[in-house]
């Protein structure tokens, strides 16, 4: 029976961090507490300055212990549309960064004490179909001549036929909960303040040469700089929600069958994309599959993605029924890189990270560079790649437009349309759903007892309509992609105020949260 839990966090580990619980001042404050904001505070750590970490939930069970983690600079079939739009100059500098990264990674993990279950694999993107393969020999010849260690080959090692692959060898993959959990130990023995169940409520910046001011569970943290890792920022600077995108996929993971040999990493050049990867808890042997992208909060969508992940499994690995099925979410920048700086160009102490595109593990890494380097007053060569405040509305234009476009559908149709409701008699024991309910669009769910509890279905950051993510048992926001626990708590931003419960008559007999 497949489990509604993440493969990374079923383990009874927990990272060693407390509430704040008392006000500080500091150099760096870090709002979160994932590759970015971990790593970020390690390099800093190194120099002495006075750092804090904030994790309004624990310490690696968001995004990052939530992901496939594969450490690669193998980002897809990336590197032509990045010399098509960056130039070789910039095309290489995403390449080195990331290549950099690969080892920058590994060599932390190696000084952890359990190394984060570190394994050297290489990485594979497969072709199912002959024009696939031509696309992929043309992606070797210009990641090769970028540096990268690619090359095209006929067999990757899959149990089905594939026509060719693009390989990156000497690439790596590990277990993203012990990597941070470890982490975190560490900079606390570093003397790092790392807080977790410490949400930052608010940041002021008063001026440019005053202190940042944050709020963090009703303490103040006055800091120089303040950086805030939460895969989409949850401050308004710099407008990042309309300039990076939601993505998510479903993530399952399944016992390796006995007759299967696998050694890499592996991702589907077309559609439906598919990913895999292997891993190993205690004697047993696991394949890690990502299947299809689809928009979060839109429940026709996740559906379509998990059952073409589920039958990946049942047909062409002949692998059984999963142990653990979850969702897992990204940011897709409107140019393809990521924005990693000053949120705006009259707040240079504020910084962001986001727009990793599903890559987050190197491209993290990268950004805590980039952002350390910032904060230490050095240059570093991707700074105007990455440059958060950059516009280039030629290459990211139609997607800037596209994904707006649907942003605005939901936002009107949703809301003012009921594109979402449902009968209340159809959300069955278990599950939740979206009606109308005196003029109001209610997020209710439907305990295994049949009791109801209400919420309001209107996202508490610019108000789309969320609707239930049946996995992991959320209300996810298909405009921006807030997430919110089935009781209505903020899970992950922009959104920072969880969803009000709200009065639902049922009968003579009035229900809530």
């Amino acid at each position: 029976m497949t489990s509604n839990g993440v493969f990374w966090l079923d383990t009874p580990k927990q990272a060693k961090a407390g509430k704040i619980s008392s006000d500080l001042e500091l150099d760096v404050a870090i709002v979160g507490g994932g590759m970015v904001g971990l790593n970020c505070a390690y390099l800093l750590g190194q120099t002495g300055l006075d750092v804090g970490v904030f994790e309004a939930r624990r310490i690696g069970r968001q995004a990052t212990g939530k992901s496939t983690a594969k450490i690669t600079s193998q980002h897809g079939a990336k590197y032509r549309s990045l010399l098509k739009d960056f130039g070789s100059d910039g095309a290489r500098l995403y390449a080195d960064a990331n290549q950099r990264a690969v080892s920058g990674i590994a060599e932390l993990c190696n000084s952890l004490p359990d190394k984060a279950a570190i394994e050297r694999r290489d990485a594979y993107v497969f072709a199912r179909t002959p024009k696939e393969a031509d696309d992929l020999r043309d992606e070797a010849e210009v990641a090769a001549e970028l540096g990268l260690p690619a090359a095209f080959v006929s067999d990757a090692g899959l149990p089905f036929p594939v026509e060719g692959a693009l390989k990156f060898s000497a690439q790596y993959q590990f277990d993203p909960y012990l990597y941070l959990t470890g982490l975190a130990e560490l900079l606390r023995g570093n003397g790092c303040h790392v807080h977790q169940d410490s949400r930052v409520e608010d940041i002021v910046a008063d001026g440019v040469a005053d202190p940042l001011v944050l709020r963090v569970d009703g303490h103040t943290v006055r800091a120089r700089f303040a950086v805030v890792a939460t895969q989409m920022p949850i401050i308004g600077d710099g407008l990042f929600y309309a300039r990076a995108f939601p993505l998510a996929h479903p993530v399952a993971a399944v016992r390796m069958p006995a007759d299967l040999q696998l050694d890499g990493m592996y991702l589907s050049a077309g559609q439906p994309s598919i990913s895999i990867r292997t891993a190993k808890r205690r004697e047993d042997d696991y394949l890690i599959v990502a299947g299809p992208e689809f928009r979060p909060g839109e429940p026709g969508g996740q559906a379509d993605a998990v059952d073409q992940t589920l039958a990946f499994f049942d047909r062409t690995l002949e692998a059984g029924q999963p142990t653990h099925l979850w969702i897992n979410e990204d940011f897709r920048s409107m140019d393809g890189v990521p924005f990693i700086g000053p949120a705006t160009d009259d707040k240079p102490n504020l910084l962001v990270a986001t727009g990793f595109g599903a890559w987050g593990i190197t491209q993290g890494y990268v950004a805590a560079e980039v952002l350390a380097h910032r904060i230490l007053g050095k240059e570093h060569a991707c700074r105007d790649l990455f440059d958060a405040t950059r516009i280039k509305p030629v290459t990211g234009g139609p997607s800037f437009l596209a994904e707006n476009v649907k942003t605005a559908v939901h936002l009107v149709g949703d809301r003012y349309l009921g594109g979402k409701t449902v009968e209340l008699d159809a959300i069955e024991p278990g599950q939740g759903g979206v009606i109308k309910h005196d003029g109001e669009l209610l997020a209710v769910r439907r305990g295994e007892d049949g009791g109801l509890t209400a919420l309001s279905a209107s996202c508490t950051h610019l108000g789309c309509t969320v609707d239930w993510n049946a996995v992991d048992r959320t209300w996810d926001c298909p405009c921006h992609g807030s997430r919110f626990e089935e009781n209505g708590e903020v899970l992950s931003g922009p959104a920072k105020a969880r969803l009000p419960a709200r009065e639902l008559a049922s009968g003579k007999k009035k229900v809530t949260v």
